[in-house]
């Protein structure tokens, strides 16, 4: 079957005007005859991919079709192909190029991506036959070429890179595409396949690994790309589609190129969107409001009480008279885990609403104060507060101080060091306590117990006497660290700690915190990205309703991210119950009750120089599987 000149002049007129002219390009008439499916002829449309729109011979299917009626089935099918075109003039709409013939465009990246300061060169390089070259050192400085776009994506989406790399490489991962915060496109070495991968990332796609032929390593030109359409994103490698997975077309997308430490040479790389967004920010949902109480400034020279590099490593305690007190560690002049680091608290006397000033708890000029845990004594009123102390690292020392006044002063701190260095056991190990607050104990024989757990591989540290002497207890094993701990019913403790396995491990020291843990074992509903967690008891078991242990920490293994509350109504079996308070970064935390049954998390938002204050309402009372 011929389709008559006519015929195809009528078809090519239902074309939009701006593709009256170049209908071959998308449309060859022979498709109309043949048996194969109808698409259109380039590769792509605008960054929408190939659709085969499945429209079978009229010739086989429709043998006795008059000229009029084929017309009429032809109309339909061009449809189709107009339909397609229709959404690629949308997605087309605008379009960020940041190479363009191997021309390096300045205005679309961020300022950061072109900075040349003394230690570094960023996104250097040099245009050579229609190629941007760039190496890895350049201006006799180490070259950062990450090509981090000036706009984010909204809408349907492509972002292509064209590119190649030297044949010779270091043995880690390069080049690769990197959608923030969800997951990276990259090769791993020469003959590895293409991955797509979530770690490390706040809202991670799901990974995939596509074996390639050519990987970019033999010196000629390939492509990789990333697109949405609709609800779906795909990954493609030389125009060739590799994996499609689902994702939310509403939210907002930052895509940009990494070419790290190597030799590559990029002919373009470009963005094409619905619509384009200066807002280069991920949305991240959180249960309630957030306050970010303490934050970092970055690293300075001196160091200046009210200021800090970093706040890090949040402890949370209410007093006697209903203030909330959020402890840190300010790390004065540098982000390290040791150096000019002090121990501070903020008091908020109206529920969390406003916060007064940092008050310094223990500056011990050049040793680094690290991990305050603090206790309130209810008997008492007194608030202590337990310190590590490295002098310096790795030998440490334990110190105590405490508050009369509700936080506002804090006693000289005390060492007591020796005094739990003299009870201890062979093979004994303190390091530094916590993270996070230590607890009193409630039930029977050891009501009034202050506990201090001791953080690395965890030990109990306990007093019987309201702070005026401590002794040494049980130990909480091996196979877990940066652990806190929650009374069970029995009088018993619950160690919950960090550890490698991608699952947090839980012990029990009996009897009151003196008698070593006998075995160790893992929770499968608690993921764990090696982060320290907190742990607290919420309610007893009361008018045939179960008690209630709760657990905050990230809430998935890829990343310090989504920070979740877990809850187990079974003393520590299971954690059937959970809330996600904020899906962005959030790393180390601590939790507390307050009197009316809602709880308060501090936690290290969205990196490590924040830290997030935020109060959720109180959970269910009895398991939601039941």
């Amino acid at each position: 079957m011929e389709i008559a000149e006519e015929d195809y002049s009528y078809l090519a007129g239902m074309f939009p005007k701006e593709y009256r002219g170049r209908v071959d390009e998308f449309l060859d008439p022979r498709d109309l005859c043949s048996c194969q499916p109808l698409q259109p002829r380039r590769p792509t449309c605008g960054g929408v991919s190939n659709r085969y729109l499945g429209v079978p011979s009229l010739e086989r299917s429709h043998p006795f079709l008059d000229s009029e009626m084929r017309r009429a089935v032809l109309v339909a099918s061009v449809l189709s192909v107009i339909a397609t075109l229709s959404l690629s003039t949308s997605v087309a709409a605008e379009e960020l190029w940041i190479i363009k013939d191997g021309v390096l465009n300045k205005k679309a990246l961020t300022a950061a991506a072109t900075e040349v300061t003394k230690d570094h060169v960023s996104c250097g390089g040099e245009t050579v036959d229609g190629l941007y070259v760039s190496t890895p050192h350049a201006m006799d400085r180490p070259n950062w070429a990450r090509f981090t776009t000036a706009k984010s994506a909204l809408g349907d989406c492509e972002f292509k890179v064209v590119f190649s790399c030297a044949v010779g490489r270091p043995q880690w991962r390069f080049p690769n595409i990197t959608i923030t915060d969800r997951a990276r496109l990259y090769f791993w070495k020469p003959g590895s396949p293409i991955l797509l991968s979530n770690n490390k990332m706040s809202l991670p796609l799901e990974n995939f690994q596509g074996e390639i032929q050519n990987g970019p390593f033999d010196g000629s030109l390939h492509s990789m790309a990333i697109n949405r359409v609709g609800d779906k994103l795909s990954c493609y490698y030389d125009g060739k589609k590799l994996h499609e997975q689902p994702i939310d077309p509403g939210v907002r997308l930052h895509l940009w190129f990494d070419a790290l430490h190597t030799h590559i040479k990029i002919k373009s790389i470009k963005l094409i969107a619905e619509k384009l967004s200066d807002d280069l920010s991920t949305d991240f949902k959180s249960a309630a409001p957030i306050a970010e109480i303490f934050q970092g400034s970055g690293v300075r020279e001196q160091p200046e009480y009210g200021q800090a590099c970093r706040y890090r490593i949040p402890a949370l305690a209410t007093t006697t008279k209903g203030t909330i007190l959020a402890f840190a560690e300010a790390r004065r002049t540098g982000g390290a885990d040791v150096g000019d680091i002090d121990a501070v608290v903020k008091r908020s006397t109206d529920g969390g609403k406003t916060w007064g000033p940092e008050i310094v708890i223990f500056d011990s000029m050049e040793l680094s104060v690290n991990n305050p845990c603090p206790i309130v004594d209810p008997k008492t009123g007194r608030i202590w507060i337990c310190m590590g102390r490295w002098n310096p690292y790795p030998t440490a020392s334990q110190h105590v101080s405490y508050s009369v006044d509700d936080g506002k002063t804090w006693s000289k701190p005390r060492d007591i060091t020796k005094a739990l260095h003299d009870q201890m056991k062979p093979g004994d190990k303190i390091f530094i306590p916590g993270p996070g607050a230590g607890i009193v104990m409630t039930r029977g024989k050891y009501s009034g117990r202050l506990v201090i757990p001791m953080g690395f591989e965890p030990h109990v540290v306990y007093s019987d006497d309201h702070g005026e002497t401590w002794k040494m207890g049980g130990r909480g094993g091996n196979a877990m660290g940066e652990a806190r701990c929650a009374e069970l019913i029995d009088g018993s403790l619950l160690f919950n700690g960090r550890t490698g396995t991608k699952k947090r491990a839980l012990a029990v020291v009996s009897e009151g915190g003196t008698r070593d843990s006998e075995r160790t074992w893992h929770a499968n509903e608690l993921p764990d990205p090696s982060c320290q967690g907190a742990v607290a008891r919420h309610s007893w078991p009361k008018d045939g309703k179960p008690g209630l242990i709760l657990y905050s920490g990230p809430g998935v293994t890829t990343a310090r991210a989504h920070g979740t509350l877990f809850g187990s109504y079974d003393e520590g079996k299971t954690w059937p119950w959970k809330l996600v308070y904020y899906e962005g970064g959030s790393g180390y935390s601590d939790l507390c009750v307050l009197a009316d049954g809602r709880v308060a998390v501090l936690f290290e938002k969205d990196g490590k120089s924040n830290l997030g204050f935020t109060i959720l309402p109180s959970p269910p009372t009895t398991s939601p599987t039941k």
